[in-house]
């Protein structure tokens, strides 16, 4: 390899470890809450527009399947595309839903955050710190 590339090369493997890695080590949390899927939805969407760790260029995605009651809210980095931050959620009845959140751990993208993130669907508020 040119001597060249390794700076880029480098760069772009970096850039993926900075996002939620896909073996499972990046902080995460499950739990049901007793709020339809639709709700927690929203709030889990309303939630990352609003707190974004601090910096509104990241982008917020979402998806809603109502033939399966389940959804996606990501936080994605926008210069490096990356995931950041991601709530997943699933019905488990028509007034309980299964959450399941997780963040990068870089950053500002930490424990406190999931904890922020936990407690506004909990609290169906949004929630951007968490204080002791």
């Amino acid at each position: 390899m040119k001597s060249w590339m390794v700076f880029p090369v480098a760069l772009l493997l970096t850039g993926c470890a900075l996002g939620i890695r896909s073996d499972g080590s990046s902080p995460s949390v499950t739990y049901k809450v007793p709020h339809n899927y639709q709700v927690v939805y929203m709030r889990a969407q309303h939630q990352a527009r609003e707190c974004q760790g601090g910096n509104s260029n990241f982008n917020v995605q979402g998806q809603i399947d109502s033939v399966m009651q389940t959804g996606v809210v990501s936080v994605i980095d926008p210069i490096a595309g990356f995931e950041v931050a991601r709530t997943q959620l699933k019905a488990v009845d028509a007034q309980n839903t299964e959450v399941t959140q997780v963040v990068s751990g870089r950053g500002s993208w930490n424990q406190d955050a999931l904890n922020a993130m936990q407690q506004s669907v909990r609290m169906d508020a949004s929630i951007c710190f968490v204080y002791k």
